[in-house]
C-alpha cells in the first residue's frame, strides 16, 4: 500500500518573518546597499545610468556642467510651425529612438570626421544621451561651455571620435554629473542589469555554436532606446550618431537648417516599426541672454532721453538707474557702466534726429521704452523660474530617503515592535 507524499504546507510571509527578520550573512550586504551615497562615491563610480528623455533633467545638466548658455526644450513635432517658435539660434536636435540593432541601416554615405566637426563615439554603455548632447554643445557657435567643458574640448579637438568618447568616458566630471540623479541601489542595479546582459551575450554565442539548423532571426523583445544627434556645423547638416565610426552629412544648408534635419529624422521614423515610440529635444540658445540684451538696449535708450530732457519741467519719467538700481540690475545679469557704453540702434537714433522730435515726442517714448523694459524683466524672470525649478527638481531626485527610512525601520525591529506588527498581522 502506497501513501501519498503530503508536501509541506507553505508559511505566511509574516510568520516567516517573526522567526527571521534578517539573515545574519546578508546583514552587512543590506547595510551597506541602504546607507547614504556620498559625493566622493558617485564620483568614483566608473559606470553611467540609463537617462530618461526629461526636459528638466538635461536642462538642470547643462547647468550643473557650466553650460549655461543653453535651453533644452521638447517637441512634440517637426512642423514648420512648431519650429519657429524655438528660442534662436537653435544648435541642435537629439532624437530619441527604440533602437533596432542589425535592423539598423547601415549608410555608406559616411565619412572620415573634418577637422571642424566635433563628434564623439559612444564607447560605453548607457552614455548615449549625454554624447548626443556633447557632440551638440561642442559644435555651438556663440555659446559659452563653462571652464571644465572648454578644457575638456580644447584637449579632445585634434583626436578621432574614438578617442573622444574614450576621454569622455574616462572624464569624472562629466560622469558625476550624468549619475547625479541616482541612488546607491540604482549604480548598483545598473551593474547587475549589465552583468546580466553579458550573460545572455555568452549564452547567446554558445546556443548559435551549437545550433546550426535554421537561419531565422530570433525576435528580439528587449526594447533598446537610442539618441543621435543633428547639428549645423560649417554650412552643413550632421547627423552625430555615437554608434556609427564616422558622422553623416545630410548635405548643405539651403534655407533653414531644421528642414533638412526634420526630412531625414521624418524618414528614420519611417524605417522603424509603426508602433516605435519616439522623443525629441531642441538644444537651444538660452533666452536669458537675449532679454537681458534687449534691457540693456533699452535702458540705453531711456538714459539717453533722461539725459537730454530731464531738465524740462514737463519730464516726469525718472531716472532709469533710480527704478533699477544696481542690486536689481546684477539679478538680470548687468551693470549700469556697460550700459551706458551700448551702442545706440539705429532706429532709436533716427527718432531722435527728426525734426520735430521735441520733450512731447521724447516723453511718449520714454514711456514706451518703460513699459518695454517691465515686459523684458518679466520675460526674463519667468525664464530664470524654469531654469531654477529643473535644477531643485534634480535637486529633489538626489535626496535619498531611503537610509533615512532603513535605521526607521530597524529601529522598529530593535525595540520589538516590528515584529509585534508582523504577529499582529499573522493573527488577522
Amino acid at each position: 500500500m502506497s501513501t501519498a507524499k503530503q508536501s509541506r504546507p507553505k508559511r505566511k510571509a509574516a510568520q516567516a518573518a517573526t522567526e527571521s527578520m534578517i539573515p545574519e550573512d546578508i546583514g552587512p550586504l543590506l547595510e551597506e546597499l541602504l546607507s547614504r551615497m556620498s559625493q566622493d562615491e558617485r564620483k568614483d563610480y566608473g559606470g553611467w545610468v540609463e537617462l530618461e528623455s526629461e526636459p528638466g533633467f538635461f536642462n538642470a545638466m547643462l547647468q550643473e556642467l557650466g553650460a549655461k548658455d543653453f535651453k533644452v526644450q521638447e517637441l512634440y513635432s517637426l512642423d514648420a510651425e512648431i519650429l519657429d517658435f524655438l528660442p534662436k539660434p537653435v544648435h541642435g536636435l537629439v532624437f530619441l529612438f527604440e533602437y533596432e540593432g542589425e535592423n539598423e541601416p547601415s549608410d555608406g554615405n559616411r565619412q572620415d570626421c573634418p577637422a571642424h566637426l566635433w563628434f564623439a563615439n559612444q564607447t560605453t554603455a548607457n552614455a548615449c544621451a549625454t554624447v548626443a548632447l556633447m557632440n551638440i554643445i561642442m559644435n555651438a557657435q556663440g555659446a559659452g561651455l563653462g571652464a571644465q567643458l572648454q578644457d575638456f574640448k580644447n584637449s579632445t579637438v585634434g583626436l578621432p571620435p574614438p578617442y573622444r568618447g574614450h576621454f569622455l568616458d574616462e572624464n569624472d566630471f562629466v560622469r558625476s554629473v550624468h549619475n547625479s540623479v541616482a541612488r546607491r541601489i540604482d549604480l548598483l542595479a545598473e551593474d547587475l542589469t549589465l552583468d546580466n546582459k553579458y550573460e545572455e551575450s555568452l549564452k547567446r554565442r554558445k546556443a548559435q555554436k551549437k545550433s546550426s539548423r535554421s537561419s531565422r532571426k530570433k525576435v528580439n523583445t528587449e526594447t533598446n532606446y537610442h539618441y543621435i544627434a543633428y547639428v549645423p556645423v560649417n554650412g552643413q547638416v550632421w547627423e552625430l550618431d555615437g554608434f556609427q565610426l564616422k558622422p553623416l552629412c545630410l548635405g548643405p544648408i539651403s534655407g533653414s537648417w531644421l528642414e533638412t534635419a526634420s526630412t531625414a529624422i521624418q524618414e528614420r521614423m519611417k524605417r522603424n516599426s509603426e508602433y516605435s515610440s519616439y522623443s525629441l529635444l531642441a538644444i537651444c540658445q538660452s533666452p536669458l541672454y537675449a532679454l537681458s540684451g534687449e534691457l540693456a538696449t533699452s535702458l540705453a535708450c531711456s538714459h539717453v532721453l533722461h539725459e537730454l530732457f530731464s531738465g524740462n519741467t514737463t519730464w516726469i519719467v525718472a531716472d532709469p538707474f533710480k527704478t533699477f538700481s544696481e542690486e536689481r540690475l546684477a539679478q538680470l545679469n548687468l551693470t549700469p557702466e556697460g550700459i551706458k557704453s551700448l551702442q545706440l540702434p539705429a532706429s532709436f537714433v533716427a527718432k531722435m534726429s527728426q525734426p520735430d522730435f521735441g520733450s512731447t515726442e521724447a516723453l511718449s517714448l520714454a514711456w514706451d521704452l518703460r513699459m518695454e523694459q517691465d515686459s523684458l524683466e518679466a520675460q526674463y524672470v519667468a525664464e530664470l523660474g524654469a531654469v531654477e525649478e529643473a535644477v531643485e527638481m534634480i535637486r529633489g531626485r538626489q535626496r535619498d530617503y531611503t537610509p533615512a527610512i532603513h535605521e526607521w525601520v530597524r529601529a522598529l525591529a530593535e525595540k520589538g515592535v516590528l515584529r509585534e506588527l508582523l504577529q499582529e498581522a499573522n493573527h488577522n
